[in-house]
Parts: structure tokens; sequence; C-alpha cells
């Protein structure tokens, strides 16, 4: 068994589920593990075991490359699973556990990395910067949106290209062509609350369920507003490689990827609701996940626009910016013969927006170029992959780990050893 599928193995079975996190066991993990080889590490805590460790490769300047991996999982209730998710084990070439996916198998090729390339880092024209980083899964409190607020780290991570989660995997077209994605930007993320005024008329001997009924119009008529019909330039240019195909997954990955999205989340309703406030007799939650050139006025407005005449009241509970970067060629070549390296047979690399949000969030305001990529096989698409992220019995083929961990060291070797500017 080679060092990255062992290094899987191990970090799967540290519990850093999020809620509580506790990821401070996978940082002195790291720090037992890289401390043979002698690199310079430094470990940050905001909260009792919530741990982050920033490790540093090569000659560092303007042109130093960072991997961004987060240590924190979401939760799994051991008695959903075909395998204990925080034993790791191996079944018919799977590696079972929280977190396979999301993300420790990038976790595990990028320490594989690190013992790689520290014998070799005198030879390095550039510099590494490796962030294993907390609480990713909640948000980044005791993580990354902390720590670029140290003392010289924004200068230190800013202004720099970022291998981070969110793609490197391959989707079909109707002609049955694969092509492999890189996440190059993120969707804006928006929660608004909407509330139903009590009728004047209300009387609860006389149920006539009004409120409830504009709470249903309320639903519908924003789950299919049409906030813009303008699509961004990764949006178009992903939707023109994907015309015609009849595979219902890929073409409701596509759509996510690359319209707006509004969906109820909490719904409360009903005469006898305690969770209700004084004089609102129905409420819901709505989840709103934009293309990123629609800012937070826009898209007011346009909530706004569509409840004009209902007796409601309209909160934005929240607006995380999203934003759409338009890649560099050189690395997105870079990529793509680094893939080709390991597999030939690959000839094609798309960018996306993905409708999810990561760290990426912290460091594209630093002036970061940020690619999403942590490659699977071809033979794990994205449409397979996506439902085991957080699912039960999540998994990854020990191909899989392999396969990134080459198209990973070729890419960085690549990057780290050419040319400076």
């Amino acid at each position: 068994m080679n060092d990255t599928i062992s290094i899987l193995q191990d970090l799967i079975r540290l519990d850093t589920q999020n809620p509580p996190g506790n990821e401070i066991i996978a940082v002195e993990y790291i720090k037992n593990l890289i401390e043979p080889y002698k690199v310079p590490y430094t470990i940050y805590t905001y909260n009792e075991n919530r741990g982050n460790i920033v490790v540093e490769l090569g000659p560092q300047n303007k042109e130093s490359l960072i991997i961004l991996s987060h240590l924190d999982v979401v939760l799994a209730h051991k008695e959903d699973w075909t395998h204990d998710p925080f034993a790791a084990v191996i079944d018919d070439g799977f590696l079972y556990g929280r977190g396979t996916l999301d993300m420790k198998y990038f976790t595990a090729c990028a320490l594989n990395l690190i013992k790689e390339l520290a014998p070799i880092s005198h030879t390095l024209n550039k510099g590494i910067i490796f962030v294993f980083s907390a609480d990713e899964e909640k948000g980044s409190s005791f993580g990354l949106e902390k720590l670029i607020q140290e003392e010289g780290m924004k200068e230190k991570l800013g202004n720099k290209i970022v291998l981070n989660e969110g793609g490197g995997f391959a989707l079909f077209d109707a002609k049955g062509k694969s092509h492999y994605l890189f996440e190059s930007g993120q969707k804006s993320v928006a929660r608004i609350g909407v509330k139903v005024k009590e009728d004047k008329n209300f009387n609860p001997y006389f149920p006539l369920l009004s409120h409830e009924k504009i709470l249903v119009r309320v639903i519908n008529t924003l789950q299919n507003l049409i906030i813009d019909d303008t699509p961004s330039p990764t949006s178009a240019l992903l939707s023109t490689h994907f015309v015609g195909t009849t595979d219902e997954k890929t073409k409701l990955l596509i759509d996510t990827m690359s319209s707006h999205m509004i969906t109820a989340t909490v719904i409360h309703g009903g005469a006898r609701n305690t969770k209700l406030e004084k004089n609102v007799r129905a409420s819901v939650d709505f989840d709103c996940r934009l293309l990123p050139h629609i800012s937070k006025e826009q898209f007011i407005r346009k909530i706004e626009e569509a409840l004009t005449g209902l007796p409601v009241t309209i909160e934005l509970l929240s607006f995380s910016k999203g934003y759409e970067s338009i890649s560099s060629e050189y690395m997105t070549s870079l990529i793509l013969r680094s893939l080709q390296k390991v597999d030939p047979s690959i000839t094609s690399l798309l960018p996306f927006i993905t409708p999810g949000s990561n760290d990426g969030k912290f460091l594209h305001p630093l002036g970061c170029e940020i690619f999403g990529f942590a490659p699977l096989l071809v033979s794990e698409p994205f449409t397979q992959v996506l439902p085991l992220i957080h699912g039960i019995d999540e998994r990854i083929s020990l191909e899989s780990v392999n396969f990134c961990y080459k198209v990973l060291y070729e890419l960085t070797t690549a990057y780290l050893q050419g040319e400076t500017t």
C-alpha cells in the first residue's frame, strides 16, 4: 500500500466531525508526519481543539503556489453506513469513510507531496505553501477567515495561485466525450426570510388557511423567479459543450452550475404553530445561490418586485458575495498537460462556477487565482461522485487516490521548477 492511501486511512480514523471539529488531532498528526523532514510550519488555534497549520517549502516569493485543504468533515451516523465511517475500511477497491471525498484524499495527497518535495526543496525555483485549515464546513470562523487576519498573512497568501477543492471531475457530453471540470468561481449565497402578516379578519375558529395560501404563492413565485437571463462567461462556455445531452443527471448538474437557484428551506404555518412571532401567521426561509454578476441590490429589488402586492415582509438574513475569475492560460495549460501525462486520453479542461461554498472565497479578495482542482479518474465522473459527498457510504477508489497524487505531483513540480517572471 502506498503512502498516500495509508495517510488517508490515518486521516479518516481521526474523527474531526464538525461540530465540534476537534481538528487539532489532525494538526498534531500532520506535525508528527512532517517533523522528520525539517520543514517549517506554524500552528494556529482560535478555540479549544480548533487547529490550523501552515507549512512552507522552497523559496518563498510572489509566485509561490498555495495548496489549500480543510481538516473538518460533516457529521456521519455510524448506524446508517455499510462500514464504520471512521474505520477507513477498504472494500472492493474503495476506501470508505467520512471525508474520503470532502476532502481528506486531497489532504493526504498534499502531505505526501511534502514528503516528496522536502528533499528537493533547494532545487525549486518557486515556493509552495500548504494551508490545512479548520471549520470550513461551518463557515471557517475558527479557520481561514481568522487565519488571514494574522499579522503578515494577507501578504503571505495574497496574489498567489491556489489549488483547492471543488473540481477535477469528469463529465460526459452528448457524444460521450469526457471534459475535466475545474472550479473557477463560486455563486453568491443569500438567505432571505419572508413573513406573512396576520390578516385582521383572521379567526382561528374558521380555519380558511388564508395565510398558508399566501405562503404557497410566495414559495411558487420565488422558486420560479427568473433573476436574470444573462449567463456569466464561464456558464456560457460550459453550456455550449453540453448542448444536446440526454443524461438527466448531467443536464441537472449543468443547469445547477449555470443558473440562479432559490430554494425554500424552512417553512412555518398553522394556527397552533408556536414558532411564529406575534402578528405573523406563516413564514418561509429561502436559500439562494446566485451567479456572481448579480449584486445584492439587484437581488433584493427582484425579490421585492416579485412579491409586490402580497401582505408579506422580506428580510435579507445574509449575503456572501461570490466570484468569477477568468483563469490564466498558463495555469490551465499546465493543468491539462499534467492530466495528460497521467492519462493521455484526456483532451478537454473546462471551468465552472460551483453552487457550493468553500474557503476559496476568503482568498479571492486577496488577489489570488483559485483553481478548484482535486482530480479523480474519468471512471468516477462528477455525476457519480457528487451524491457521495456528505452522503452515506462516502467512498473513493484506491485508483483515484493514486491518480490524484500523480497528477498533483506532475502539476506542482512543473510549476515549482518552472522559470520565475
